[in-house]
């Protein structure tokens, strides 16, 4: 499993964030915890886990990337919410793969509130 750099977090899970990636990554029972991640299929922008469905072999692979943690269902859909707000803002596109460029490349900061598009989404 890895975290994003840019990983989001729920005001709640943010309160105690060191316990809670450190539970999520040794697979403790957390049962109100949720990650966000790209989804596994279908037309969705985002995928929004149990951490206690999580499966083992997510938790060893690499290729598993976690893009956001939430304690509860309501606030894991305000931080996707914050997620989408900010993928559109900065790349003017629901196109979470060009979001993520954005900010790997530096044209963009998620939290910042600007409207400024990156120059790949224009």
């Amino acid at each position: 499993m890895r975290w994003w750099k840019h990983l989001y977090m729920g005001d709640r899970a943010m309160k105690n964030r060191p316990n809670v990636l450190r539970g999520i990554r040794e697979g403790k029972v957390m049962p109100d915890t949720y990650v966000i991640t790209l989804p596994e299929s279908g037309n969705h922008i985002l995928d929004i886990r149990p951490v206690l469905l999580l499966k083992k072999e997510e938790r060893e692979e690499d290729k598993f990337l976690v893009l956001g943690v939430a304690s509860g269902y309501g606030e894991a859909a305000e931080v996707v919410r914050t997620m989408v707000d900010d993928m559109f803002r900065l790349t003017g596109t629901f196109d979470w793969n060009a979001f993520m460029r954005c900010l790997d490349d530096g044209d963009g900061k998620a939290a910042s509130g600007e409207s400024a598009h990156c120059e790949e989404a224009q």
